[in-house]
């Protein structure tokens, strides 16, 4: 008879884990995911912050980019006097009809290339659907010439020499790419030299003396008031306005205002604004010959702004006391306040300023540099940072003119960033 045996060694060990061993595992299986997942929301959360204040950089660079632009471009196409007395309009709506040159809905004044107002009070704007709060204590800024418009005509010019081998009518240079298009509304600058000055001077159509615009033709205008008639005759042409955004000109250049405001209907802020901010804005005055005037097109160019200060430098002292013509900076303002007031370093300088910026020609050649400040937020609300009290807006070398921002507890919370923007404009005579 045969005999099964089972040793030891044939056994297979069944042994498997304990409940508390389970429970152990579990428990710092648990525990490391919480400090990863604690880790990975506070990775996130800093990425959150720092996404976000890149995109405030991007967007300030952008907007501030656009800014920079018109500040350039101030004074470019601008006549320096008018060959018969003309009348145009300028904006019809507060604050910015405070800034149009000459008083009352219309105006033959020669307009200013750079106007501007000092820490405004509250005031409510509107586009016609939309109103505008701007923001109490900011500054307003306002700037003329023939390129700041939004339209393409905007950005174009070309020029019209003589010609013996054509009678009346004289062709404008055509250019081989953008050149202005059929019927653009344009003006013509005659350029004259007066003893050492230059003069630019806005033709019109002497059987119709309002009539200071031509509609653009490449092979000459059918207006012969608008074409050289001498050898040495050299007239500029610049684009205002496009064929097709209107029969009539409501002025003889584009204006752009720059100012912060909040827009009345809530939505039309970002919600991580803090309070107390607003929206800088480029309004472009719109071109109308109806009264009282133009309304504006308003482009939002960066959010969340609490502030802008405008610093203008001059060249008012040759060192002798005369009106400075050495190309140096040697005086700083801010713009004019309510009632007249302004800050002026040095103030034995303040007649000569505020002289100069209610005279064309004198702003011209005397205003060399524009500071804007702008102290707008950085990212968002963080409850965690407290941001300095206290921020100083504008030329910290120059006290007199330097404004401080002092932030509410709330608006602590927030990171914050002054923004510079100094610009020497081109189109003065000041800087040519």
């Amino acid at each position: 008879m045969n005999k099964c045996t089972t040793g030891a060694g044939m056994l297979t060990s069944r042994k498997g884990f304990t409940l508390v061993e389970m429970i152990v595992v579990m428990a710092v299986f648990v525990i490391v995911i919480m400090i990863t997942g604690d880790a990975f929301k506070t990775i996130l959360t800093q990425v959150l912050k720092v996404t976000k204040s890149e995109e405030s950089n991007i967007e300030g660079v952008v907007g501030l980019e656009m800014l920079r632009h018109d500040l350039q471009q101030a004074g470019y196409g601008l006549p320096y006097s008018f060959l018969a007395p003309i009348s145009y309009r300028e904006a019809g709506y507060s604050p910015a009809k405070d800034y149009n040159d000459g008083t009352g809905s219309t105006t033959s004044a020669v307009p200013r290339a750079v106007v501007a107002g000092d820490n405004l009070a509250a005031v409510t704007d509107s586009d016609g659907t939309t109103s505008y709060n701007i923001l109490s204590g900011t500054d307003y800024l306002v700037l003329k010439g023939a390129t700041l418009g939004l339209n393409d005509a905007a950005q174009k010019w070309t020029y019209m020499p003589f010609s013996s081998a054509m009678t009346g009518k004289q062709k404008p240079r055509i250019w081989q790419a953008a050149n202005l298009a059929a019927n653009d509304r344009v003006i013509v600058i005659k350029r004259t030299f007066k003893e050492d000055n230059i003069d630019l001077q806005l033709m019109f159509n002497t059987a119709q003396p309002s009539i200071y615009w031509a509609n653009f033709d490449a092979t000459g205008f059918a207006d012969a008031n608008f074409s050289p008639t001498l050898p040495e005759e050299l007239y500029f042409i610049y684009g205002i306005r496009n064929a097709s955004s209107g029969t009539e000109l409501g002025m003889p250049f584009n204006r752009a205002d720059y100012f912060i405001a909040k827009p009345a209907t809530a939505t039309k802020i970002p919600p991580f604004c803090a309070e107390n901010t607003g929206i800088l804005y480029k309004g472009v005055v719109n071109h109308t010959t109806a009264s009282p005037g133009g309304r504006m097109s308003y482009v939002p160019l960066l959010d969340c702004v609490a502030d802008m200060q405008v610093i203008f430098g001059w060249d008012l002292d040759d060192g002798q006391g005369n009106e400075g013509q050495d190309g140096l900076v040697d005086t700083y303002s801010t713009p004019l306040g309510s009632g007249g007031a302004i800050t002026v370093s040095p103030s034995a300088h303040q007649t000569r300023v505020t002289t100069a910026m209610a005279d064309p020609a004198k702003l011209r050649t005397g205003l060399k540099l524009i500071k804007v400040y702008l102290l707008a937020q950085n990212g968002r609300r963080d409850a965690g940072y407290q941001s300095p009290a206290s921020f100083t807006v504008g030329d910290a070398s120059i006290d007199a003119i330097s404004k401080t921002y002092t932030l509410t507890a709330e608006m602590q919370k927030y990171r914050w960033k002054v923004y510079r923007v100094i610009v020497r404009p081109k189109n003065l005579v000041s800087n040519q």
